[in-house]
């Protein structure tokens, strides 16, 4: 069995060949630094972020905006935290009413206290983020060595949208989360459901390889053909 520093040179190799950029950050610091000054020198001014472990571990939205980058959080729970100032889980103490009056706010509509109405109202002001985004960042679950690719899990498919719709995308990934082949990958998840105790599979599963393109017409490979022209992968350690 490969150990992890064979697997992350196999990772690094085949995603840069799929046309992603990979970047081994030394720390948390870097790892910041790196995307922050990726996105100063794309000119972007709003990012849409799914819900991503590393992210959130190492302050990345802190730092963005701090630097005057305007960054939204797709997952609803976390975005309903944002609007109200707080931190990632204080949605669960919110009454519909508390969450009601937050939305209104942020999408300038008078909305119903009622779960069905303000999760479309939502959904709807969140989609024309994904459009409005010049960067779109997420998590992965896992990376597979042996053709690059990352694999993200999600009971939203919020995190579908995140990857495609921006002209560039950042995927933030622990090394430690690199596995060997599809088949360890498969594995994992099924372990995951397993230890989750409900044993129910997540809703979304999506495989992501580089930058996305189409080689359907004849004598040219598109970029941007149905995803961003430019995929990032930031590796971090646990250190």
């Amino acid at each position: 069995m490969a150990d992890i520093e064979e697997l992350v040179e196999q990772f690094k190799a085949d995603a840069t060949r799929t046309g992603a950029v990979v970047y081994e950050a030394e720390g948390a610091g870097d790892a910041r630094d790196y995307v922050l000054k990726l996105a100063q020198e794309r000119g972007v001014r709003h990012i849409v972020k799914s819900k991503s472990a590393v992210a959130e571990g190492i302050g990345l939205r802190e730092h963005l905006e701090k630097a005057g980058i305007e960054v939204r959080e797709t997952d609803i729970g976390q975005w309903i935290a944002q609007l109200a100032g707080e931190e990632a889980g204080s949605e669960t103490d919110k009454t519909v009413e508390q969450v009601a009056e937050l939305i209104s706010r942020e999408t300038g509509q008078k909305l119903e206290p009622e779960g069905d109405v303000l999760m479309a109202a939502a959904r709807r002001f969140l989609r024309q983020s994904y459009i409005n985004a010049g960067m779109g960042i997420s998590g992965a679950d896992f990376g597979i060595a042996e053709t690059g690719t990352m694999v993200n899990l999600s009971n939203d498919g919020n995190d579908r949208l995140a990857t495609v719709l921006p002209l560039i995308h950042v995927t933030m990934m622990k090394r430690e989360d690199i596995v060997a082949t599809l088949s360890d990958a498969i594995s994992r998840i099924k372990t995951l459901v397993e230890e989750s105790g409900g044993g129910q599979i997540p809703s979304y599963i999506t495989y992501h390889t580089g930058r996305n393109t189409t080689g359907d017409i004849r004598g040219a490979l598109m970029a941007r053909a149905q995803g961003p022209e430019e995929e990032h992968i930031v590796l971090l350690g646990n250190a």
